[in-house]
């Protein structure tokens, strides 16, 4: 496990914090299978579907909090989404190396290192100004 959800940043509000979670138990799960891979116990294949399951989590993450930005209008959408298209342009990077080493060490790495890093503090700064303005528009 990389990150236990209780250690993850909440935010004003919850559809935002639960998309949050899922991708965090889909993280740990291909993290799992990163960790299981040295111990010969997960395969190429495995790590494969996770990972994809992982890019699609990603992907459909920063569309649904674009959409509400979006729809709001909210003042600092420009940015958020920036930091999005960054992370996803690192991704398919990402991809493109996985595709052609298959190499799990690379997208262990880069899970520890760069996206956990980089999401704990997006969640503390971009989602946290943003679930606090669209709470104003969106009652759950």
């Amino acid at each position: 496990m990389l990150i236990q959800i209780e250690q993850l940043p909440r935010v004003a509000l919850e559809r935002m914090n639960k998309v949050h979670e899922k991708e965090i138990e889909i993280m740990n799960e291909l993290y799992q299978l990163l960790q299981d891979y040295k111990k010969e116990n997960a395969s190429i294949e495995d790590i494969d579907k996770a990972f994809n399951e992982f890019l699609e989590d990603v992907k459909h993450h920063f569309s649904s909090e674009q959409e509400m930005m979006e729809q709001y209008n909210f003042f600092a959408y420009p940015m958020h989404r920036g930091e999005h298209d960054m992370v996803l342009g690192q991704l398919q990077n990402l991809q493109k190396n996985w595709e052609k080493n298959k190499n799990p060490e690379i997208i262990k790495s880069y899970l520890e290192n760069q996206f956990l890093p980089w999401l704990i503090n997006h969640i503390q700064t971009m989602d946290t100004v943003t679930a606090h303005f669209l709470s104003h528009f969106i009652r759950e």
